[in-house]
Parts: structure tokens; C-alpha cells; sequence
């Protein structure tokens, strides 16, 4: 059994990278406890808050008036305005329709309740956790208040915000928001798939936030809602947020499991094959639309080609950071302090990798059963040497069977 460790989750800024980070978790069996930030001198502490551990059901559709609805939040966010006043009204909206489809969700089969957090902006003050007044970079969900903090400046905070418009921020806004609104449907609905094992972890509790951040996305996908690219967006903020603190207790999720959260979300609501304009789903990391390809010489079968999205992990600078960090631990184990050597010790396999989503385009070669991929490090290979699947899926769906 687990005994103390407690929750509120927030976005906290640190020098140079950004990392989701827990104020204290707390948790014990059969419910996971929000504990509360402790509070200023003189205040006393709330009384904890419980998420019961429910089944796990999928995601219902959502009705169409929610699709209605959504549609509206895209109009709005493409439509008039800009700065604070449509940052505003967007979330606000945006507030709306998560509580909207989080409460089908909660009636149906449930038959419970859920209540709408209310949004805090730059400049508000909390009403519990603290009582602070809320600054950049906080994002966070205050379980005792039913409150969620929306201050992060994510142009000023995070890589995959760079040379963004504000409409397209906005969209990584929504993701954020829809994260926090993870939080707060998790006390009703459970943990979905990360309810299991022998205790709840803050892991678990944040990669659950992921997955119905996931289930939400990829229903707005699905209703024409929400463009591939302002998924894929999304999709490179959360795997930027995983962190490498394993030995911590507040350790979130590394972050291809922030990804791989995110993507059975998605799945949950998208097929392969899946038409979502003139895109297809091909994976739960991979898109695709046809492209015209030039025709071929001498009358030889022509090449298919797209345009593709793929899920790409550049390991780079997580290999050097990792030699120079061993090459520093040693030295620090030989000659520093048994602290010094403890310290390097933890501070390895914390070296960052960054994911993305590439725009690449994909060449598929029916009669050899070859594929190539542009802007990448492989030449043209066999049909099967595609890690992510995407060339088979590909072949599979579109290449003709040869005439007899």
C-alpha cells in the first residue's frame, strides 16, 4: 500500500526547459488524494479531495449539438479579434465545450455530475491553493476549488510554440486547457487505462490527463473541428513536457510516454483509414494525402506520392548531453565529494530528446515494393523497413494488385 504522497498539478518554468511538475501529490488505496499546496502562515490546510477508481469505458460519441458547437469554437478562433480580448473568449468558449462533452461523458451511462472549473487569467487570485495570484507560467488545476489557472505565455515557454501566429498558439492553448480538463474529469470518471497496478502514482494520474487530452483532440479531428496541423502542434507541446525525473515522486512521464498517452487518446476516437479531409489517418503517429507524381519514364508503372506527418524523435543532443554528463560523473566520483558523485549520478539519462511531427513527402514504388521518405537519413528501402508503418498501411490501401 502506498501511504502519503499528494497532487495538484501545475506548468512550472524552469531555466531553458519547461516541465509539467507537481506542487505535492499524495495517494493511497483505493483513492488518489489531492493534497493542497501547504498554505501561507496562519491559514489552514483544505481537506483533501478523492478520485474514486471507476471502470474503464470508452469514450461515447458526442452528440450533435457538441459537434455544432465545437465547429463554433474553430470559427471563433479563425474569425475576428486578436490579443488578450480573443485569448479570453476563445478559452472561455473553449471552457464551455470541454464541460459540455465531459459531462455527456459523466451522465451517460454514469449518471453523475460534473461541474464546470472556473478559469483564472493572468492577474486573478485563487481561491484556494494558497490563495496566490496567478502569473506567467502558471497552468494548473486546482482540485479543491474546482479551478484552472491559465497564465502560461507558451511563445515565451516552450520550442514548439516558435514562429507560431497567435491563432495557431491559441490551438496549443486549448491543449493545455484540455490537459488541466483532464485533471478534473479524472476525480469523475477515473484513469481510464492508467488506473491500474498496485497504487496510484502522479504518473499515472498525469498520463491519464494526456490520454483524455488524446480522446478530446481526436474527436475534434474527427468533427472537422480542429486541422492535422494544429494536432500535431499539440502533439510536440505534450512530448516536449515529459520529463526525466524517474527517481522523483513527481515524475510525470518521460516523454514518449507523454506521446504515447496522447495518441491512445486519439486512437480512441480515430481509425486507420479515416478520411478527416483530404487527410487519412494512417497511424496513430502518421498522415497522409496524395499527392500527383510526375510520371514515370518509358512507360514503367508510376510512383505514388504524399505528403505525410510522421512522428520523428531526434536523439541528438540527448546522446552528447549523456557522454559529457558520464564523462562529468566520473570526474566528480574521483575526485569530488560522495554528494558531488550522488548528485551526477542522478542528474544522467536526463539529456532531452525532442519529438516532432515532419512534414515529409513519401514515395511508394507498388512494383518494387520500395518507399522513400524526403529529408531524411535513409535512401530508398524495402516496404518493411518502415518503423513507423506507414509505407505497409500505405501499399496495403492504395497499391493494385498486378494485372494476370
Amino acid at each position: 500500500m502506498l501511504s502519503g504522497m499528494a497532487v495538484t498539478m501545475a506548468w512550472w518554468l524552469f531555466p531553458s526547459r519547461v516541465r509539467i511538475r507537481a506542487w505535492s501529490v499524495g495517494l493511497t488505496l483505493p483513492m488518489l488524494l489531492l493534497q493542497l499546496p501547504a498554505p501561507p502562515a496562519g491559514q489552514s490546510q483544505p481537506a483533501p479531495q478523492t478520485i474514486p477508481a471507476l471502470p474503464l469505458r470508452p469514450p461515447r460519441p458526442a452528440s450533435p449539438s457538441l459537434t455544432e458547437q465545437a465547429r463554433g469554437l474553430e470559427q471563433l478562433r479563425l474569425g475576428e479579434g486578436s490579443g488578450v480580448e480573443l485569448r479570453r473568449r476563445y478559452l472561455n468558449a473553449a471552457n464551455d465545450l470541454l464541460h459540455s462533452y465531459w459531462r455527456e461523458q459523466a451522465a451517460i451511462p454514469r449518471g453523475k455530475i460534473l461541474t464546470k472549473p472556473a478559469l483564472l487569467f493572468a492577474g486573478d487570485r485563487t481561491n484556494a491553493c494558497g490563495g496566490g495570484v496567478v502569473t506567467h507560467p502558471m497552468a494548473f488545476y486546482c482540485p479543491e476549488s474546482a479551478e484552472i489557472a491559465m497564465a502560461m505565455n507558451l511563445r515565451r515557454t516552450v520550442r514548439a510554440a516558435r514562429g507560431l501566429g497567435e491563432r495557431d498558439l491559441l490551438s496549443l492553448d486549448l491543449a493545455v486547457l484540455a490537459h488541466e480538463w483532464g485533471h478534473h474529469a479524472n476525480r469523475s470518471l477515473g484513469l481510464g487505462p492508467y488506473q491500474g497496478g498496485l497504487g496510484l502514482t502522479v504518473k499515472q494520474e498525469e498520463l491519464a490527463a494526456d490520454w483524455r487530452t488524446g480522446t478530446v483532440l481526436g474527436w475534434l479531428l474527427a468533427s472537422g473541428a480542429l486541422a492535422i496541423d494544429d494536432f500535431t502542434r499539440s502533439a510536440n507541446l505534450l512530448f516536449e513536457l515529459g520529463d526525466y525525473e524517474r527517481f522523483s515522486v513527481g515524475h510525470h512521464g518521460y516523454p514518449r510516454d507523454r506521446f504515447e498517452a496522447l495518441t491512445a487518446g486519439l486512437a480512441s476516437q480515430l481509425s486507420p483509414g479515416q478520411r478527416l479531409g483530404d487527410w487519412t489517418v494512417d497511424t496513430p503517429e502518421t498522415f497522409s494525402r496524395p499527392l500527383a507524381a510526375a510520371p514515370a519514364p518509358g512507360g514503367q508503372p508510376q510512383p505514388l506520392l504524399y505528403e505525410v506527418r510522421r512522428f520523428e524523435i531526434d536523439r541528438s543532443g540527448q546522446v552528447a548531453t549523456n557522454l559529457l554528463g558520464g564523462l562529468l560523473g566520473a570526474a566528480s566520483c574521483f575526485w569530488g565529494s560522495s554528494d558531488q558523485c550522488l548528485d551526477m549520478a542522478l542528474q544522467q539519462g536526463k539529456g532531452r530528446a525532442y519529438g516532432r511531427y515532419t512534414t515529409r513527402r513519401l514515395q511508394l514504388d507498388c512494383a518494387s515494393g520500395r518507399f522513400d521518405v524526403s529529408d531524411d537519413q535513409f535512401a530508398i528501402q524495402p516496404i518493411e523497413r518502415d518503423g513507423k508503418r506507414q509505407a505497409a498501411v500505405l501499399a496495403q490501401r492504395d497499391c493494385r494488385p498486378p494485372a494476370t
